[in-house]
């Protein structure tokens, strides 16, 4: 698909049309002019979806700039609705391609959840979280009084309606990395490279730890405890050291993690967990 805008409005479609051409409006009154808007929405012949559909047809030869995104199978046969585990697949790639081939074009995007079940909030939840940007927006439409039940398409003074926008951690954010998510179209690869990378992430805040943190006599301790388990008495019958000593050491390896890891203190069963993986790595030398 094709796009020479600079803003784009992406809407998950129920049966209540004006949830899209109303957040299309609020976002127009706040400054913004989407150049298009994608819809993604089930097909159903029976009402009320059906009619929602056609009302944004006839929006759209009004000036809407819509694009109709309907979710369909593998084999071209169109989805009515999103309640199974195939369906909910679909709606997460076309929430994911829609979100992409935008951020691919260069423009910003408005992705509004409002609509439709919350199978489609979520996924597009996750979307925001793995492709967002600075200057993307993810919004949910807010209305007190009559407005959804009066079914007017346009908001009118005096009508409290009001797009809320959701606070979106961008793992862009969290992980200067994940720029290679840039590059990935399906959101299920997306995923796997996620998990990749956070577990990349522990290995190497792990390895800081114990390679250039800990003492090397206290990383000696902190491998045994690690990687056995054993009692202060056992680790000091094994490493010939007093039990004063293994203590000392622990005890050190304790705050040094809180400060590490920016906990406010660690204990000898959250140090084993979180260097667990790292020595199950360096023995196997790949992650169990």
């Amino acid at each position: 698909m094709q796009m020479h805008h600079s803003t784009v409005l992406i809407a998950t479609l129920g049966s209540e049309p004006q949830v899209v051409t109303a957040t299309f409006d609020l976002l127009r009154a706040r400054g913004e002019e989407p150049g298009q808007v994608q819809v993604i929405h089930t097909l159903a012949d029976s009402e009320p979806m059906a009619q929602a559909v056609e009302v944004l047809r006839k929006e759209a030869a009004a000036g809407l700039p819509l694009v109709l995104v309907p979710l369909k199978r593998p084999d071209g046969r169109p989805f009515v609705d999103v309640e199974t585990q195939s369906a909910a697949e679909a709606v997460f790639r076309a929430l994911y391609r829609a979100v992409w081939q935008t951020k691919r074009a260069g423009a910003r995007v408005h992705l509004s959840i409002a609509g439709g079940r919350k199978t489609m909030a979520v996924f597009g939840m996750v979307t925001a979280q793995l492709l967002f940007e600075e200057g993307d927006h993810l919004w949910h439409l807010f209305s007190e009084g009559d407005f959804l039940r009066s079914r007017r398409l346009h908001p009118q003074p005096g009508d409290e309606v009001h797009l809320m926008e959701i606070p979106v951690i961008r793992w862009s954010e969290l992980s200067p990395v994940a720029q290679s998510l840039a590059q990935v179209e399906d959101p299920y690869l997306a995923l796997e490279e996620v998990r990749r990378l956070q577990l990349n992430e522990k290995l190497k805040q792990a390895r800081v730890f114990v390679q250039q943190i800990l003492s090397p006599a206290e990383a000696r301790v902190v491998a045994l405890l690690v990687r056995e388990g054993l009692s202060d008495a056992e680790l000091a019958s094994r490493l010939s050291l007093s039990a004063r000593t293994v203590e000392q050491h622990l005890r050190s390896a304790y705050a040094k993690a809180a400060q590490h890891w920016e906990m406010e203190a660690v204990n000898r069963t959250q140090l084993m967990a979180l260097l667990t993986l790292y020595f199950q790595t360096e023995i196997t030398g790949k992650p169990a």
